[in-house]
């Protein structure tokens, strides 16, 4: 998964379609994934499922 990293500047936030917040939204909670399991707070098949979950809900709403 490539990482990214977003940064608030204080700047009104843009208007954005329900798509890119979709996508915004779904890269959230995989951070928090990854983020849990570098913390060692997931097992990797904990993990491998939480991220097959957040993909088929992405999918499915």
């Amino acid at each position: 998964m490539k990482c990214r990293e977003f940064i608030y500047d204080g700047e009104p936030a843009l208007k954005m379609t329900e798509q890119e917040y979709t996508a915004f939204y779904l890269q959230f909670e995989k951070s928090i994934m990854a983020s849990l399991k570098k913390r060692g707070l997931l097992t990797d098949l904990q993990y491998e499922r939480c991220m097959e979950e957040l993909e088929r809900k992405a999918y499915v709403d």
